[in-house]
């Protein structure tokens, strides 16, 4: 209502037009950030009774992935970090991105996902646990079903790297268990140019990484 709304006083006030089919995919992003919204806020409010959750290893022989997203509205950017760690909690790679997008924090962390898959593919791992705190995008991975927005179209295309060369599963964990690619994330806003680092824990995410490996 609210787009129908603004298109109405835009075209009164001889503003470009806006057609319906754009309104119609403003109208499902912006319900895709509510809910995202939504969810965080029932999160914490569980936390507050369940405890804080913590960040899980994986089995033996597997290795987690962790990716996140963090999104700078007035430059239009955004930056994305992946973590990988192994059933120990050590880190063996980690991916630090930033791009110019003007899109929200669901486009983001689509795309984070999608330069995940393409990281653990070009490292040549074979068996991952994807992990993230964007349920929405999670919940998009999990169904097949076809989904033609940008967020799904990223998911998509994540979805078929993977299955191109890896055994892989996705869960979906509170921010507060994914701290480490959360804090990366941000700094990764600041990246001129993609960094990889192999079996290397960035210093900045050191005493986090240390304390989840107890």
């Amino acid at each position: 209502m609210k787009g129908l709304w603004s298109r109405r006083n835009n075209t009164y006030h001889g503003k470009e037009f806006q057609h319906p089919t754009a309104l119609h995919q403003q109208a499902k992003t912006d319900l895709a950030v509510y809910q995202e919204a939504i969810t965080e806020d029932r999160a914490v409010k569980f936390n507050a009774r369940a405890g804080v959750p913590k960040w899980k290893k994986p089995e033996v022989g597997s290795l987690k992935v962790n990716w996140d997203a963090a999104v700078n509205l007035e430059e239009g950017r955004i930056g994305i970090r992946v973590l990988i760690r192994d059933h120990d909690g050590l880190v063996m790679g980690s991916l630090r991105a930033s791009r110019n997008l003007k899109g929200t924090p669901f486009d983001a962390e689509a795309y984070g996902l999608l330069l995940a898959a393409v990281f653990c593919k070009e490292i040549g791992l074979t068996q991952v646990c994807l992990e993230g705190d964007s349920k929405q995008v999670v919940d998009l991975l999990q169904n097949c079903a076809r989904n033609w927005s940008l967020e799904g179209c990223l998911v998509e295309d994540a979805r078929e790297i993977l299955n191109s060369y890896a055994v892989w599963s996705v869960t979906h964990a509170y921010r507060e268990a994914n701290m480490a690619s959360h804090l990366l994330a941000n700094n990764a806003l600041e990246a001129t140019e993609d960094t990889y680092d192999l079996e290397t824990c960035p210093s900045c995410i050191f005493p986090i990484v240390s304390k989840e490996m107890l």
